[in-house]
Protein backbone atom coordinates (compact mmCIF):
# COMPACT_ATOMS: atom_id res chain seq x y z
CA UNK A 1 0.00 0.00 0.00
CA UNK A 2 2.91 2.39 0.69
CA UNK A 3 4.09 1.93 -2.89
CA UNK A 4 0.79 3.17 -4.31
CA UNK A 5 0.89 6.29 -2.14
CA UNK A 6 4.29 7.31 -3.62
CA UNK A 7 3.42 6.72 -7.28
CA UNK A 8 1.16 9.77 -7.61
CA UNK A 9 3.57 12.32 -6.02
CA UNK A 10 6.51 10.93 -8.01
CA UNK A 11 4.47 11.10 -11.24
CA UNK A 12 3.47 14.70 -10.49
CA UNK A 13 7.08 15.61 -9.68
CA UNK A 14 8.42 14.02 -12.87
CA UNK A 15 5.69 15.70 -14.92
CA UNK A 16 6.59 19.10 -13.42
CA UNK A 17 10.28 18.53 -14.17
CA UNK A 18 9.53 17.58 -17.79
CA UNK A 19 7.19 20.55 -18.30
CA UNK A 20 9.71 22.86 -16.63
CA UNK A 21 12.43 21.58 -18.93
CA UNK A 22 10.32 22.25 -22.01
CA UNK A 23 9.43 25.73 -20.75
CA UNK A 24 13.09 26.51 -19.99
CA UNK A 25 14.19 25.28 -23.43
CA UNK A 26 11.56 27.41 -25.16
CA UNK A 27 12.62 30.50 -23.20
CA UNK A 28 16.28 29.93 -24.09
CA UNK A 29 15.31 29.56 -27.73
CA UNK A 30 13.25 32.74 -27.59
CA UNK A 31 16.11 34.67 -25.95
CA UNK A 32 18.61 33.46 -28.57
CA UNK A 33 16.22 34.50 -31.30
CA UNK A 34 15.83 37.99 -29.80
CA UNK A 35 19.61 38.39 -29.45
CA UNK A 36 20.15 37.27 -33.05
CA UNK A 37 17.57 39.78 -34.30
CA UNK A 38 19.24 42.55 -32.29
CA UNK A 39 22.62 41.69 -33.85
CA UNK A 40 21.08 41.77 -37.32
CA UNK A 41 19.47 45.16 -36.62
CA UNK A 42 22.76 46.56 -35.30
CA UNK A 43 24.64 45.34 -38.38
CA UNK A 44 22.00 46.90 -40.63
CA UNK A 45 22.26 50.26 -38.82
CA UNK A 46 26.06 50.16 -38.96
CA UNK A 47 25.96 49.29 -42.66
CA UNK A 48 23.51 52.12 -43.37
CA UNK A 49 25.73 54.62 -41.52
CA UNK A 50 28.72 53.48 -43.58
CA UNK A 51 26.77 53.80 -46.84
CA UNK A 52 25.59 57.28 -45.83
CA UNK A 53 29.16 58.31 -44.98
CA UNK A 54 30.50 57.02 -48.30
CA UNK A 55 27.70 58.76 -50.23
CA UNK A 56 28.50 62.05 -48.49
CA UNK A 57 32.23 61.68 -49.17
CA UNK A 58 31.56 60.93 -52.86
CA UNK A 59 29.35 64.01 -53.09
CA UNK A 60 32.09 66.09 -51.45
CA UNK A 61 34.65 64.66 -53.86
CA UNK A 62 32.46 65.52 -56.84
CA UNK A 63 32.12 69.07 -55.50
CA UNK A 64 35.92 69.34 -55.20
CA UNK A 65 36.26 68.04 -58.77
CA UNK A 66 33.79 70.65 -60.06
CA UNK A 67 35.58 73.43 -58.18
CA UNK A 68 38.97 72.35 -59.49
CA UNK A 69 37.58 72.02 -63.03
CA UNK A 70 36.29 75.58 -62.83
CA UNK A 71 39.71 76.84 -61.70
CA UNK A 72 41.96 74.77 -63.96
CA UNK A 73 41.60 73.60 -67.56
CA UNK A 74 43.70 70.45 -67.11
CA UNK A 75 41.45 68.51 -64.73
CA UNK A 76 40.82 65.03 -66.18
CA UNK A 77 38.70 63.23 -63.59
CA UNK A 78 38.14 62.22 -60.01
CA UNK A 79 38.07 59.06 -57.94
CA UNK A 80 37.03 58.31 -54.38
CA UNK A 81 38.81 55.52 -52.50
CA UNK A 82 36.50 54.08 -49.86
CA UNK A 83 37.82 53.36 -46.38
CA UNK A 84 39.04 49.83 -45.81
CA UNK A 85 36.65 48.01 -43.51
CA UNK A 86 38.12 44.52 -43.35
CA UNK A 87 38.99 43.18 -39.89
CA UNK A 88 41.53 40.82 -41.43
CA UNK A 89 43.49 43.82 -42.73
CA UNK A 90 43.17 46.00 -39.62
CA UNK A 91 46.51 44.86 -38.18
CA UNK A 92 48.43 46.01 -41.26
CA UNK A 93 49.62 49.54 -41.91
CA UNK A 94 47.60 50.47 -44.97
CA UNK A 95 48.26 54.22 -44.97
CA UNK A 96 50.11 53.83 -48.27
CA UNK A 97 46.87 52.80 -49.96
CA UNK A 98 45.28 56.15 -49.02
CA UNK A 99 41.85 54.82 -48.09
CA UNK A 100 39.04 57.33 -47.64
CA UNK A 101 40.55 59.93 -49.97
CA UNK A 102 39.34 61.97 -52.89
CA UNK A 103 41.76 61.91 -55.80
CA UNK A 104 41.57 64.61 -58.47
CA UNK A 105 43.42 63.69 -61.67
CA UNK A 106 45.16 66.37 -63.71
CA UNK A 107 46.98 66.32 -67.05
CA UNK A 108 50.23 68.21 -67.53
CA UNK A 109 49.63 70.37 -70.61
CA UNK A 110 53.31 70.43 -71.53
CA UNK A 111 54.23 66.75 -71.24
CA UNK A 112 50.82 65.09 -71.47
CA UNK A 113 51.50 63.10 -68.30
CA UNK A 114 48.82 62.72 -65.69
CA UNK A 115 49.24 63.41 -62.02
CA UNK A 116 46.89 63.47 -59.10
CA UNK A 117 46.21 65.33 -55.92
CA UNK A 118 44.52 63.80 -52.87
CA UNK A 119 42.00 65.65 -50.75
Amino acid sequence: MDKNKLVLPISILLGCIVLGGFFYASQISKQNSIEKQQRIDLQAKTGQKKRDYIAKRKTDCLAIYKTESAKWNNVQGWEYDEPIDDPALSSYNLSALNPDTCEIIYKDNKTGDTFSKNF
